[in-house]
């Protein structure tokens, strides 16, 4: 579906059922001549503008100052926004081969006392990058030797290039691979030798994490994916993407006798 037939839909020119014109009128409560299927022109719209707002990284609090609705109304549209990107993500995952840096980074907990590894109240994060190619994210309960390699032998091709720092729980990532340390106090950013992608995402995903003040980490995963699937696709039009797969699940066209 294109932008210009949604368009069409939000105005009452098509069915969002069976996608057959109606009878165009100003009444909020609209009603298909051929399949009999009834929505609301409002409800609809404010879909609309909360998912236009949730594209351009708006918070729900605001988007609901905007859209004129109640927040609850906004974050129950976010969380299906995100679900929806989760789920596409997970169809999207593939193992991922060639030049790869992988590093690990924590969100959440509070500002003040010891940051990075060891903070109170973080989530710990892994990360993959492929060099031209995707990112790949989990959340972890830890970052041990042997979480970390489950996840990369899960998540890799063996026999790919392993770029990574010199942390010790990937001392056996050579196992699986070529092994490439950083040391950054002497190369860092030199030639081949570095993480600069995987490092970029992070900085990317936490500008992100920010204007959400904070989240349970119960519920962490759902928005690292929102993260992931930004990234993954940072060259294309989100709102097109979301809106195509939330109206073929919720307008399925309808099947011919």
């Amino acid at each position: 579906m294109t932008l210009e037939e949604y368009e069409r839909h939000l105005v009452g020119q098509l069915c969002w059922r069976c996608h057959q014109a109606t009878h165009q009128n100003s009444a909020r409560q609209r009603q298909c001549p051929s399949c009999r299927a009834k929505w609301s022109y409002h409800r609809r719209k404010t879909e609309w503008e909360l998912l236009r707002a949730f594209a351009l990284s708006t918070t729900a609090h605001h988007a609901a100052r905007v859209v004129r609705c109640s927040y609850p109304t906004a974050y129950a549209a976010y969380t299906r926004f995100r679900l929806t990107l989760q789920a596409m993500t997970d169809e999207e995952k593939r193992p991922l081969l060639g030049a790869l840096e992988r590093d690990e980074s924590y969100f959440g907990g509070k500002r003040k006392g010891k940051r990075g590894r060891g903070a109170g109240g973080k989530v710990p994060v892994f990360g993959i990058l492929e060099r031209a190619g995707r990112v790949y994210t989990v959340a972890v309960p830890n970052c041990s030797k042997e979480t970390l390699m489950a996840k990369i032998q899960a998540a890799t091709v063996k026999g790919s290039v392993f770029y990574t720092d010199e942390f010790a729980s990937y001392n056996d990532v050579q196992s699986h691979g070529k092994h490439v340390p950083i040391n950054h106090q002497e190369t860092f950013g030199v030639g081949a030798a570095h993480i600069n992608g995987i490092e970029g995402f992070w900085s990317y995903a936490k500008r992100l994490y920010r204007h959400v003040h904070g989240v349970e980490p119960g519920n962490f995963p759902l928005y690292l994916a929102e993260y992931e699937f930004r990234y993954n696709h940072r060259g294309e039009h989100l709102m097109t993407l979301l809106y195509n797969r939330l109206i073929r699940a919720a307008a399925p066209t309808q099947t011919q006798p």
